[in-house]
């Protein structure tokens, strides 16, 4: 395996378990909701080189990878993160309507009425549910207002999403709930 580092314009798309067997296969713990980007034969980044996946068992989420043929070898990858491109996660994944990557989202501008409410800091996801975690703007803050909040990402609340630059994220009722933390 060769070293690499890290980009921040990578992608984590699963976390590699324990091993199953004696021949080096693993289980995979999906990181993504795209299960459909892990293939045979293609190669991802972890923090230790590039690993390719010989053989992936989508019903199980079992892998193997290409050198690692034993159970003694198969614990030496455990716990490492799996890393695509966004380029490569966009190729391999077709979103609906109104479906963005989390990648798209991060660092997006929460607007409501014209007003800036802050920015997407990270996104947490509880009970099948997406929360954007939302650093408040400097303004807002001189305003006693909290430094961070969370807003639900339902049609409720997120009116629409425009991932170029500058990308904003256009809300309502977001200033309650900002009030209200």
């Amino acid at each position: 395996m060769k070293k690499n580092i890290i980009q921040k314009d990578w992608v984590g798309v699963a976390k590699i378990g324990k091993s199953v067997g004696v021949k080096g296969r693993v289980l995979l713990h999906l990181l993504s909701d795209f299960p459909e980007t892990l293939q045979e034969g293609v190669s991802y980044l972890t923090k230790n080189g590039e690993l390719t996946i010989e053989t992936y068992d989508l019903t199980k989420s079992i892998a193997k990878f290409m050198g690692i043929d034993s159970k003694e070898s198969a614990k030496t990858i455990t716990n490492l993160i799996l890393y695509t491109t966004q380029e490569t996660t966009r190729q391999h994944c077709l979103l609906k309507e109104y479906e963005y990557f989390w990648f798209e989202i991060i660092g997006s501008f929460i607007v409501e009425n014209g007003e800036i409410l802050g920015r997407v800091q990270e996104i947490e996801r509880f009970c099948k549910e997406d929360f954007l975690w939302i650093q408040t703007s400097d303004e807002l803050q001189k305003q006693s207002y909290p430094r961070r909040f969370l807003i639900p990402y339902t049609k409720r609340y997120i009116l629409k999403v425009e991932s170029t630059n500058p990308k904003s994220i256009y809300t309502q009722f977001c200033k309650d709930i900002l009030e209200n933390s």
